[in-house]
Formats: structure tokens, sequence, C-alpha cells
């Protein structure tokens, strides 16, 4: 059965998410617009991933809501057809960078989590 905490979490997460990523596009109208949300989104939840830990409602929030709904591979794949000239290039530009900053984020958010554990409160 759906739980419904979890299913308000990641509506408010996503609502917020994907807010921010429309007036994102809308004040910047460019396929290379989505890349840089995509690449930004990437490292954000790469971070996420090493900090948050085992709080099941926050990585429900932040990770699928907001991150989820502020990345958009969808209309990274409509951009990609609909721009055949330049396909191959945004599709380098924006999936090789996603997958570094995701692990730079991750190396980010463990350190971080790591020194925030040694810290005296």
């Amino acid at each position: 059965m759906l739980e419904a905490r979890a299913l308000a979490v990641v509506v408010a997460g996503g609502a917020l998410g994907s807010s921010v990523r429309y007036l994102l596009s809308e004040q910047f109208p460019s396929i290379w617009t989505v890349a840089v949300i995509n690449i930004v989104g990437s490292l954000l939840l790469g971070v996420l991933v090493a900090m948050v830990g085992p709080d099941r409602l926050s990585r429900l929030f932040l990770g699928v809501g907001v991150l989820g709904g502020f990345t958009t591979y969808s209309t990274f794949e409509v951009d990609v057809v609909q721009n055949p000239a330049s396909a191959a290039l945004y599709m380098t530009a924006t999936l090789l960078p996603a997958l570094l900053v995701a692990r730079i984020g991750m190396a980010v958010g463990e350190y971080l989590h790591g020194r925030r554990r040694r810290e005296p409160a």
C-alpha cells in the first residue's frame, strides 16, 4: 500500500524542483539550459546520496521529489531528437559531465558527511 507521507513529500519536492526548472527554462530558453540543469542536478544528487543517510523521507523529498523534478532527462531526449545536427555533441556534453559530477558530488558529500561526524557537538 502506498504510504501517504511518502507520496506527499515526493509531490511537494517535485513541485518545488520542477518549478525551479520551469523558471530557469523560461528565463534561458535553450537546449543548453536543460543540459546545465541536468548536470547541476547530477552533482547535487551525488552530494545528497552521500550525506542524507537512511532518512527515507528526506531522500524521497530531496532526491526523488526536488531533484527528480528539477532534472529532466525526458526533455533532454526530446531535444536530442529535435536537433539531429547537434545531437551527438549535445548528448556527449550532457551525459559525460553529468556522470563525472555525480561522482564528484558523492566524493564531496562523503567528505562533508565524514567531517560532520568528526566535529564535536
